[in-house]
């Protein structure tokens, strides 16, 4: 028995001396429960027996000093003996109950065991179902959740299933099979996406041009208010729209490009699709995808066919639209995005889809004859350029398209002005000009810078030196000048060869067209048609002049130097010719003329009359008006003796020759026998005595006075 079994014990018994009339049974049952359940009933029962013999030892003991005492003692022992055997039969009796309660508390708990058992692998089993239930229903969220096209929930489900809630499942083959099908799943997410992001790309497609179209129209209002600012301050004439200046000033700049009446973007399909690839570590797939797909789309906008034969634009503005609404959304997706699209790559699909924008542009161009559609499609473009500029785009490619385009576009006037000057050269009538009001006469001051001198009669009509080509041509190349300027409007600040060219050819215009009709003129015998010209040509040389500054005036004020039209060298050149010509034209008449003298004072020919007289007077005064235009003596010397003989036949008094006085001042080139001849020749073919009037007989008596006088003189 344990020290603490017999310590209770000694309780129980130090507790039965102190009060004999209690049996302290109730003591007994935590003490015989705490043997039974330790198994030392035979243990208690031999200590129970030593506590008895060592009571009763004491109690002899004590009877032996005192017999009273010892038989109260034997007394009180009896009947301790008595509830001892009473206390053995109720622990008896307790021990029955306690073993028959034990075997039904033993039964019980383990069939409480048992239970527990059952209800813990239920428990496990309902958890796992749980858990199982949980991952299928996970799985099939994030189908819901990609038909919902919540593609990143998707994928964060997808996350939380792959780390978390397989893991509690894994020893299971659909776990385990599901584990595996994760990254098919992040595929089909990725799939859905992309899937979304490319019927959003159509969708751009669709609305690029309109987006290319608003964009243009937002550019040209620009262009339009900043054109009254710039009449409203001169000083921002050189600063170009798109500039910081302008930025700032144009206050109304702020348009939402894609977000408007017009047409709504959603970028959202796009940033989801580049979110998605990101996480999934397929960002240079998608990036590599993205740049094919937009390839493939400018592509398609490249292919797009147009002409400009049937003077409709249309197609050519929308063929414009198309690109800039392609590279503004391009230039968007590059701003509103980070490790996606790069400018650099951006420029590279640029710099390829603009070098074949520039060749098909080119080449439409020369279906275009009509000087006003290509004024519209300058416009067009120029606003097309401006606007792409503006987005950040480097244009400079389109320097020579620009060049192209000003130089179909001069070549058009050139050939509708040369048209006309070819005509206006025909019609001329290659004499003097004659105005007859004030108004008219203004006109022609305006048109050829026609500065009145001493030569010019005062008062209506009025005759004017040159012929009526030269205010007309001129007229034309003013208009020719202000057409082209017109085109050009500003271009010339920002490019200048727009100035190299309407100078190119303005000189070809009047050299090839204006020069060259006149150069072909000179082939001309007619004297007065070549005197007229040489009169125009000094006056189309003195235009170059005032064409020079003309063009000065127009050039862009950034642009210094000299210009010079080498036409002025043709023309000068042509006059040379044409002096030369007149020069041949005078020697050949001179030797007519001559000849014409030779005859009338050859002996061969018998008789003048006075109409022949008459035309002979008329082309020698032609001769001497000229000469005196030359300023050479000795070209006017030589038709003096031709003057003094038509002088000497239509005098009214014949007698003079024979004043020597007279003679040698009037007739000192003709000599008597040459007079006598002419008197003689003229008699014979003059008209008869009987037709003359009292007059023409004087001068016939005279003619014969003078005949007789000279004959009589000679022998």
């Amino acid at each position: 028995m344990s020290d603490h079994d017999q310590q209770q014990l000694h309780s129980l018994v130090l507790s039965a001396e102190l009060n004999s009339e209690n049996e302290n049974v109730e003591q007994l049952g935590p003490i015989i429960k705490s043997i039974y359940d330790t198994e030392r009933q035979e243990a208690f029962l031999e200590q129970l027996a030593t506590f008895v013999r060592k009571k009763e030892g004491e109690i002899e003991r004590m009877c032996n000093s005192n017999y009273q005492e010892f038989v109260h003692s034997v007394d009180q022992l009896l009947k301790v003996r008595q509830g001892t055997v009473n206390l053995k039969n109720k622990i008896i009796d307790l021990n029955y109950d306690v073993q028959k309660s034990g075997k039904k508390v033993a039964a019980k708990k383990k069939e409480l065991i048992q239970t527990r058992k059952i209800q813990k692998n239920i428990d496990e089993a309902v958890d796992t179902f749980q858990l199982c239930l949980h991952v299928l229903d996970m799985a099939n969220r994030v189908n819901h959740l990609v038909e919902e096209r919540k593609y990143y929930s998707a994928l964060r489900v997808l996350e939380e299933l792959q780390t978390v809630h397989l893991r509690k499942v894994i020893q299971y083959d659909f776990a385990k099979h599901m584990h595996e099908s994760i990254p098919v799943m992040q595929n089909s997410v990725k799939d859905a996406v992309t899937k979304e992001m490319k019927e959003w790309l159509y969708r751009v497609r669709e609305v690029t041009r309109q987006v290319g179209k608003i964009a243009m129209e937002q550019m040209s209002l620009r262009q339009k208010r900043w054109k009254v600012k710039v009449s409203q301050n001169p000083d921002l004439r050189s600063v170009p729209v798109s500039s910081p200046i302008e930025i700032v000033m144009n206050e109304e700049n702020e348009f939402n490009i894609i977000n408007n009446d017009e047409v709504l973007i959603d970028f959202k399909p796009l940033y989801q699709c580049l979110h998605i690839h990101e996480e999934l570590g397929k960002l240079s797939e998608f990036k590599t995808n993205y740049e094919e797909d937009r390839r493939a789309q400018a592509n398609l906008v490249l292919s797009e066919s147009y002409t400009l034969r049937d003077s409709n634009e249309k197609g050519f503005e929308a063929f414009l639209q198309d690109v800039v609404g392609f590279f503004v959304i391009e230039q968007i997706i590059v701003q509103s995005t980070q490790n996606f699209r790069s400018r650099a790559e951006v420029d590279s699909l640029w710099n390829t889809v603009i070098a074949k924008v520039v060749k098909i542009v080119a080449e439409s161009l020369d279906d275009c004859r009509d000087p006003e559609l290509f004024q519209r499609i300058k416009f067009s473009l120029f606003t097309f350029i401006q606007t792409l500029e503006d987005y950040g785009y480097n244009v400079n490619t389109f320097t020579d398209l620009v060049l192209i385009i000003f130089q179909k576009y001069s070549d058009m006037l050139k050939h509708k002005f040369s048209v006309d000057f070819h005509q206006t050269i025909i019609d001329d009538d290659y004499m003097p000009m004659q105005v007859s009001f004030r108004e008219e006469y203004d006109a022609v001051v305006d048109a050829c810078w026609f500065k009145e001198d001493n030569r010019i009669s005062q008062g209506f009509p009025k005759q004017l030196p040159f012929s009526q080509a030269y205010p007309s041509c001129c007229l034309d190349i003013k208009n020719f000048v202000n057409q082209y300027y017109e085109f050009a409007e500003e271009d010339s600040k920002k490019y200048s060869y727009v100035d190299d060219i309407v100078q190119q050819t303005l000189d070809h215009l009047l050299i090839d067209h204006v020069d060259g009709a006149l150069r072909g003129k000179l082939q001309s015998t007619n004297m007065s048609l070549i005197v007229q010209i040489i009169i125009n040509l000094e006056y189309f040389e003195n235009a170059c002049g005032e064409l020079e500054k003309l063009l000065k005036a127009k050039r862009s004020s950034h642009r210094g130097g000299k210009i010079k039209l080498y036409a002025i060298d043709e023309f000068r050149e042509t006059r040379k010719k044409a002096e030369k010509r007149i020069f041949e034209l005078v020697n050949s008449k001179i030797d007519d003329f001559l000849e014409i003298a030779d005859l009338i004072l050859n002996p061969d020919v018998k008789k003048i009359n006075s109409n022949a007289i008459i035309n002979f007077d008329l082309d020698v005064t032609f001769l001497e008006n000229f000469a005196r235009g030359l300023d050479d003596p000795n070209i006017a010397d030589a038709f003096l003796e031709l003057r003094q003989i038509v002088t000497l036949l239509q005098v009214e008094n014949a007698e003079e020759y024979l004043d020597p006085s007279l003679r040698n001042r009037k007739y000192s080139h003709l000599r008597p026998a040459d007079v006598v001849n002419l008197f003689e020749k003229w008699l014979r073919g003059d008209q008869t005595v009987v037709s003359m009037d009292t007059e023409e007989r004087a001068r016939k008596r005279a003619m014969e006075g003078v005949v007789r006088s000279l004959r009589l003189s000679s022998s």
